[in-house]
């Protein structure tokens, strides 16, 4: 997540409306089975329904992380990014890729289409970049270091790629574009240069490529201690939005872990979408102690959480029917 949380840029307010490898994720394309907790909480006799697989999806945030800090120009990002193009395409009917470069940084956002032909689409997003160096850290030795990322990028990618192979195994009845930025967490915050690049490159050229009727951005979304608020820009740009995500996770039995009342704003790669005319809300836990620093590794992660995430999208997604 490339906020400047403490530096000023977080606009804070509660009242404000040989690539792969071991590290290869686990991963399959699913199984049809019944998905009993989303069939009680809805109501609804059981279907079959792909479960969402938070171990797995686990195992898929480590396998980012094994690669090391994804920083543009090292070879931890061309290779992450060549792992993240290969297990989306196991899964998607399409995959396309949005080469760019800043400041002679070359970057890369990873697209995935699923049920192309479908009137009506969702679109949901991550982004995979790291932080070039650690600017949290009180240690300036720390503070010129990578950060690792294993929340903050990892997580929300790990949790959409399981959502793929959820979505290869039994079709949702719309159309799903997976969206996986570069270039979210390079720059300097302070300046605000530098900053969202993947998801402002794929906002300038989105309606030549899909047409969302809303998007679901999901960035440090793996804390063990998880806790998602309603945040501010999707508050205000998207609440309906939020209503049908919130919602659901209530049904599902997320309460705690879905707080249903705004507590922050920021400036996330969800700005560009809503920019664009797409209606998008950032699912983030504001609270989480190793944001950019050396500490954001996998241990402070869990497949619980992920799970969580997983599996309330995942429900948001078969919930929706054609016009």
């Amino acid at each position: 997540m490339g906020h400047a949380r403490r530096a000023g840029l977080y606009a804070v307010s509660a009242a404000i409306l040989g690539v792969f490898g071991s590290a290869a994720c686990p991963r399959s394309a699913g199984t049809a089975v019944p998905s009993s907790t989303a069939a009680q909480a809805s109501g609804k006799p059981n279907v079959a329904r792909p479960t969402f697989d938070g171990e797995r999806a686990y195992e898929c945030l480590k396998a980012q992380c094994a690669f090391g800090p994804r920083v543009p120009g090292t070879d931890a990002h061309r290779k992450c990014r060549d792992y993240l193009i290969a297990e989306l395409k196991k899964s998607a009917d399409r995959v396309v890729t949005q080469d760019f470069a800043f400041r002679q940084l070359p970057m890369t956002n990873v697209i995935g289409l699923f049920n192309e032909k479908a009137k009506r689409q969702v679109l949901l997003c991550a982004h995979w970049d790291c932080r070039p160096y650690a600017d949290e850290e009180i240690d300036p030795v720390k503070r010129r270091r990578p950060v690792m990322g294993a929340n903050d990028g990892a997580s929300g990618v790990a949790v959409l790629l399981e959502l793929a192979s959820m979505f290869k195994a039994q079709q949702p009845a719309v159309g799903i574009v997976i969206v996986l930025f570069d270039g979210e967490d390079y720059g300097d915050f302070r300046r605000d240069w530098g900053v969202f690049l993947g998801s402002r490159h794929f906002a300038k050229r989105m309606k030549s490529l899909c047409s969302p009727a809303y998007g679901i951005l999901l960035d440090m979304i793996g804390d063990r201690d998880l806790r998602i608020y309603r945040e501010g820009v999707s508050q205000q740009r998207a609440p309906r939005i939020n209503d049908l995500v919130f919602g659901i996770a209530r049904e599902l039995g997320h309460s705690r872990q879905f707080v249903d009342r705004v507590e922050y704003t920021v400036s996330d790669d969800h700005v560009a979408i809503n920019d664009a005319g797409v209606p998008c809300i950032d699912l983030i836990d504001f609270d989480y102690a190793s944001w950019h620093t050396v500490d954001d590794t996998p241990d402070k992660c869990s497949a619980a959480s992920l799970k969580v995430v997983g599996e309330t999208v995942a429900e948001v997604v078969y919930r929706e029917k054609l016009p």
